[in-house]
């Protein structure tokens, strides 16, 4: 132990003694005891130092562990106050609560582990700092130094809450108890010590709900529904703004006093208040409850309920909730629409769909009671489309007005009208006795409008067409018994008969099933070679010579046999297969004229008379003319084309315009039974017409013996001064002969000249001398 320090003293000093003679130049005679000194000087004074310097060390030993021996005087508080520091210290750095000390003027003394890891710090980055201006956010910063100088300078213990900021600026929340510990006598702040727990969790839970509760509040104050809370006494506990508007109050707070017992105040039917009750008893919610409810003035509206009945733990109602909606206007719009599905829009009255279902009642009830009888009237205005045309849509629907009004005052009690569409009434009478009801109803509604009805300026007079079908056990559907009255509806229509209806039979059933066959199989006809043209001669009245013929298509069916033209042509008219059949015609009776007149000598000026019809007259046709007058060179002064009255006065200003287009081609026109239609003088000084045609009802008439005047003279001494030329129709014995020549008519064609004759025996007419005798016969 002593060795070693002596040891390192000999060799320290002989390094110092090197050195100190290095730096001067030796003596001669000292050199000789250099080395003598070197072995004995320096190692004594090195040892001696060293152990001087060992005793220092083992005395300074001694005393530490002398100082450090607990001295028998030190008192039993020094040593409570040792370990409580210890026991401190422990406990505010174990804590998992933040602890920080501040001093009064807001300085870190101290923060402990757990706060320096929330925060993100190092305890050396925080010792020293302000408080306020690095670990407090800017907002919060003015309340917590009005904390800290409360604790400074009166208040010895706060609690608080705020937020403190992270290293990386995360916002903390903290619930503070916080102290101010003070100096004995005096009482001055020494520091301020302040244990927080984090409740940022807590605090952002809060704000969720705050959010939460702002949000529903929000909606429950701006919802468009009816929001509300009802006692089980029947007042209600809250409402929002929309439920007070519905149901016409000032406020939630208004509605809440005026309205204190529901099932009497609210609901105009109570029963629905306590069906609502039943049905919260045994379901949680219950949906879309509908009921009428008073409004404050006393209106009544319509509204839908969604509502839950809430109870406690232990199944006790506490309140029932739910929302509101008002349904005024759809329950409005869907009272529209009910009725719309089953009434006219036009008039009011039942429509097409109600009334079959109203027969289909009937029909039924007829088969369990076989006294019960009833019959349908099908009902179909008089020319209403010349109403339309002539006077305007909006004339025609106030008189369709007009027209229910009076047949609605012909109807027993009990009786149905409804309008089909367009000019259609029907009218089911229900417990009829007999056959006699339904034909005295028919004659009533006769009479009801034999009188003009005033519509606006105008005094329209018109009638009705009825077809009567009473009902029988062969009737099965509605459509059945309904088909069978337009049945009847339309040969009352065609026929026209004086009591102006028409009862349906079974045999007229058969008939449309004909008709309906015919329809069908005359759009093949052309092309199974079943339709033929026929020509019947026309004759000069002067000369006893043939002047042209009038084509007339017949057709002979395979099942049917020869179908006559006043059948097929009207069907080619309504099925819209008439300009196919029309242009046929053309073609045929055309190429045959020109065929002629180049064939047989004389026949140059051979004419040919083709019938047109209204549903013909358009752009098509004059096409289709064109086409013949290319195709065939034919000469159109040679041409003659023949329309009646009616067909014109469809569509006068049409008309014109396309009659002019056939003029323009040289293509002679004929006015067809003129005197028969609707015509007036001055229609017929407008149409480009050359040639007037006397229905053959006139020259049947020339002397039937009533005392009247024949018309036939007037007729022919009218186109005279028009510079029109005539034909009579319908020549079949001598004495009309002689009369027509004496009057100036100019052409004729009747069984008196010839029958229509097949293409063979015209052209075999043409070579031969004329002589209507031999023809007739």
């Amino acid at each position: 132990m002593v060795t070693v320090p002596i040891v390192l003293a000999i060799w320290h000093g002989q390094r110092l003694l090197q050195h100190y003679l290095s730096d001067s130049q030796p003596l001669p005679w000292l050199q000789a005891s250099q080395i003598h000194l070197e072995t004995w000087i320096f190692p004594t004074l090195a040892a001696l130092m060293s152990m001087f310097i060992t005793t220092v060390l083992l005395f300074l030993h001694r005393l530490y562990r002398w100082v450090r021996r607990p001295r028998r005087d030190r008192t039993a508080v020094e040593f409570a106050l040792d370990r409580e520091r210890l026991f401190n210290h422990t406990l505010i750095e174990a804590n998992p609560a933040f602890v920080v000390a501040i001093s009064p003027k807001g300085e870190v003394l101290r923060m402990n582990e757990s706060m320096l890891k929330a925060l993100g710090y190092r305890r050396e980055d925080v010792l020293g700092r302000d408080y306020l201006s690095n670990f407090v956010p800017p907002g919060d910063r003015a309340r917590v130094q009005e904390v800290f100088q409360g604790l400074v300078d009166v208040v010895d213990m706060v609690h608080t809450e705020n937020s403190v900021l992270s290293r990386d600026g995360r916002i903390l929340w903290v619930a503070w108890h916080g102290r101010a510990v003070r100096q004995g006598p005096s009482g001055a702040c020494e520091f301020i010590l302040g244990i927080g727990n984090d409740i940022t969790d807590r605090q952002r839970t809060i704000e969720a709900l705050a959010t939460a509760e702002a949000k529903y509040r929000s909606i429950f104050e701006n919802a468009i529904e009816g929001i509300f809370q009802i006692s089980p006494e029947g007042y209600y506990l809250s409402a929002n703004p929309a439920l007070a508007t519905i149901l016409g109050y000032d406020s939630p707070q208004h509605l809440i006093r005026q309205l204190d017992n529901i099932d009497r105040q609210l609901y105009v039917d109570s029963s629905r208040r306590a069906k609502l009750l039943r049905l919260l008893q045994t379901q949680k919610v219950v949906s879309g409850f509908e009921a009428e409810v008073y409004r404050r003035d006393g209106s009544v509206v319509w509204i839908s309920e969604d509502a839950r009945a809430v109870r406690d733990d232990n199944g006790v109602l506490l309140y029932y909730e739910g929302s509101v909606v008002d349904i005024t206007e759809r329950k409005r719009t869907e009272q529209r629409l009910r009725y719309n599905a089953s009434h006219d829009e036009l008039t009011g009255l039942w429509n097409r769909g109600w009334f079959l279902s109203q027969l289909e009642r009937s029909l039924r009830r007829s088969r369990r009671h076989q006294d019960y009888r009833f019959a349908v009237l099908f009902l179909d205005l008089d020319n209403f489309k010349g109403v339309n045309d002539s006077l305007g849509h909006v004339i025609g629907d106030r008189l369709l007005l007009e027209i229910a009004q009076r047949l609605e005052l012909c109807l027993r009690p009990g009786d149905t009208l409804a309008r089909l569409g367009g000019d259609e009434f029907t009218i089911l009478m229900e417990n009829t006795q007999d056959l006699q009801d339904a034909i005295e109803l028919a004659q009533r509604l006769q009479q009801s409008l034999r009188d003009p009805l005033p519509v606006e300026n105008h005094r329209i007079f018109t009638q009705v067409s009825i077809g009567i079908a009473p009902a029988d056990p062969g009737h099965r559907q509605p459509q059945d018994l309904l088909q069978d009255a337009d049945i009847a509806l339309y040969r009352a229509k065609k026929q026209k008969p004086s009591e102006g209806y028409v009862v349906f039979d079974r045999t007229m059933r058969s008939e449309t099933l004909r008709r309906l066959q015919l329809e069908t199989d005359l759009r093949g006809a052309i092309d199974r070679n079943e339709l033929t043209v026929v020509y019947q001669p026309i004759v000069c009245l002067d000369r006893l010579k043939v002047s042209g013929f009038e084509a007339l298509v017949r057709w002979q069916h395979s099942h049917y046999g020869t179908i006559s033209p006043s059948e097929f042509i009207p069907i080619a008219e309504e099925s819209g297969s008439i300009p196919a059949l029309g242009a046929w015609v053309l073609h045929t009776a055309g190429s045959q004229l020109r065929h002629w007149q180049q064939t047989i000598p004389g026949c140059d000026r051979l004419s040919m008379s083709i019938n047109l019809s209204g549903k013909q007259l358009s752009q098509a046709f004059i096409r289709e003319l064109d086409t013949l007058l290319v195709d065939t060179q034919l000469d159109g002064r040679t041409l003659k084309l023949e329309i009646t009255e009616t067909a014109l006065m469809e569509d006068v200003d049409s008309a014109i315009v396309l009659l002019q287009e056939i003029q323009d081609r040289n293509v002679v026109l004929c006015l067809d039974d003129f005197g028969t239609g609707y015509c007036s003088l001055n229609y017929l000084h407008r149409f480009p017409i050359e040639i007037i045609k006397l229905d053959r009802s006139f020259v049947e008439r020339l002397f039937d013996g009533d005392g009247r005047p024949p018309i036939a003279p007037a007729i022919v001494n009218l186109a005279q001064h028009l510079k029109i030329r005539t034909i009579a129709e319908g020549i079949e014995n001598p004495q009309q002969l002689k009369y027509l020549q004496d009057i100036g008519c100019n052409y004729g064609q009747g069984y008196w000249f010839s029958r229509p004759l097949d293409t063979q025996r015209a052209e075999q007419l043409l070579h031969e001398d004329f002589n209507p005798q031999v023809l007739a016969g």
